[in-house]
């Protein structure tokens, strides 16, 4: 019998890599309601934390392919690509002031990227596919 391989250091990468987004994308929400407010200069976070979100979404892709180099998942580089061009879209939307398309997709990125954190702590983060299919 073959031994499993599993994602060991490529994982511990990936969180780091998903937290630090997920903090990014997090703060983005919350910056646009102190905007919203009146504080006329959290747009000054708020536009560079979302000019650099998606070049963080590529790094997390190169991570991601690592991870699942090593055995693991392939989900999360799938679904990473998506998220590397939502966060385009929804920088293009955001210079644009399109709030209709601006609002719903980070919304959605928001949810994405927290639950893909919360899921590279879970057990299921350390199975390798192969153990994931079985």
């Amino acid at each position: 019998m073959t031994p499993v391989r599993r994602p060991r250091a490529t994982l511990w990468l990936l969180r780091i890599t998903l937290v630090l987004h997920a903090v990014l994308v997090s703060a983005q929400p919350i910056l646009a309601g102190y905007f919203l407010s009146g504080d006329v200069d959290a747009m000054n976070l708020h536009s560079p934390i979302g000019s650099t979100l998606w070049m963080v979404a590529m790094l997390q892709s190169v991570v991601a392919l690592f991870y699942c180099l090593a055995g693991g998942r392939a989900w999360p580089l799938l679904l990473t690509v998506g998220l590397f061009f939502a966060e385009f879209v929804q920088l293009i939307f955001g210079s644009l002031q399109n709030f209709a398309v601006h609002v719903p997709l980070g919304t959605a990125i928001v949810i994405t990227v927290v639950w893909m954190a919360v899921w590279s702590f879970r057990p299921a983060a350390r199975r390798s596919r192969k153990e994931a299919t079985s």
